[in-house]
This record gives C-alpha cells, sequence and structure tokens, in this order.
C-alpha cells in the first residue's frame, strides 16, 4: 500500500468532500471519489510529497464524471 495525498485543485468538490490521505496499491491507477452525484477523477503524474517522515503520492484533478442512472 502506497499513502497518496489528494490534490482537489479544479475539483468543483469542496475539500472537506476529499479525504486528503487514502491508501492506493498501484500508482498507475486513477482515483475515484463519489461526490455530489458525480466522480472526483485523480490521477498521479510522478510527484511526491514528503510530511515529516511520510512520503505520499501526490494524486491531482483529473476530472468528473456523472454517475450513471
Amino acid at each position: 500500500m502506497v499513502h497518496i495525498r489528494i490534490d482537489p485543485t479544479g475539483s468543483r468538490a469542496r475539500s472537506a468532500d476529499l479525504e486528503s490521505y487514502q491508501k492506493v496499491e498501484d500508482l498507475t491507477q486513477d482515483v475515484k471519489i463519489c461526490v455530489d452525484g458525480g466522480y472526483e477523477h485523480f490521477s498521479h503524474a510522478g510527484e511526491f510529497q514528503k510530511d515529516g517522515h511520510e512520503v505520499f503520492a501526490v494524486f491531482r484533478w483529473s476530472g468528473r464524471t456523472k454517475i450513471a442512472e
């Protein structure tokens, strides 16, 4: 598992709606978070941040899709 940090810049979702810290098993897969009847998508482009002794993969907002009805 890899700790990631979500960067919501560009997303219409409020930061409070997004969990800033999550875990993923594969950095090549996008993260999809359900918010307000849609999904906010985030992807990793190789960026990492260090916070104290922990290193986080940064996932930046890449788009939004609506939930199919």
